[in-house]
């Protein structure tokens, strides 16, 4: 079976090594670049199928190269995973707003890494034949990662879509922030709350502003 491409974006070398170290024994194939010109310079003759990227770096940063792969028509939906030492909620919107499909912040578990990026490829990849749950015109398959709405698609983030999963496995019934950032993130330490608001309301303009109920100072649910 063919290992997953990982195209792995880091300044420091010792970190670039480590991780690329980490992300072989998980069954990846690493192409390793040093900023953002050089990832590019690696995408014009290698095929990835998700990117690492660390924020801050010389030449071009994380976030240039993101903008400059969502412009791309032939790297505009590859995912990409941010890496940051800076834990706050300004980096993480930031993140979001750019582009990012998904945050990890530093230090990182390997383990969490890895399941990060086996979530992104899996909404990248194909998938089996759908079991759909019907929310009025809502259809989601959660294990193909596909959403529908009146019957067209709609295009969500690995974030987004892990929100509207967590909402739908506790359909009716209220969930704090904190919740959310347990079951979407992997800790209620991750991030601020905030993080949870900007990606509820993108996902409440994508899937309907109804679906998605505030109860205020207690949490969000999802509307039966």
């Amino acid at each position: 079976m063919t290992s997953s491409v990982v195209l792995l974006v880091e300044d420091d070398a010792d970190l670039r090594l480590t991780t690329r170290l980490v992300l072989e024994r998980q069954g990846f194939t690493v192409v390793t670049a040093e900023d953002g010109v050089d990832a590019l310079d690696r995408l014009r003759d290698q095929s990835v199928d998700v990117a690492v990227v660390d924020v801050l770096m010389p030449r071009m940063d994380g976030l240039t190269l993101l903008r400059e792969l969502r412009t791309s028509v032939e790297h505009a939906e590859l995912p990409v995973l941010l890496l940051t030492a800076r834990d706050l909620p300004s980096d993480q919107v930031g993140g979001l707003d750019a582009g990012a499909d998904d945050y990890v912040v530093k230090p990182f578990d390997s383990a969490v890494l890895a399941a990060r990026l086996r979530v992104l490829l899996r909404h990248r990849g194909p998938s089996a034949a759908p079991t759909w749950h019907e929310l009025g015109e809502l259809r989601i398959d959660r294990e193909g990662m596909v959403v529908e709405r009146a019957g067209q698609p709609v295009e969500l983030s690995a974030t987004e879509f892990r929100l509207l999963d967590a909402l739908l496995e506790h359909a009716g019934q209220v969930l704090s922030r904190e919740q959310l950032l347990h079951l979407v993130w992997g800790s209620a330490d991750w991030g601020e709350p905030r993080v949870v608001d900007v990606n509820v309301q993108r996902l409440r303009a994508k899937i309907g502003a109804d679906k998605i109920v505030t109860l205020r100072g207690s949490g969000y649910k999802l509307v039966r």
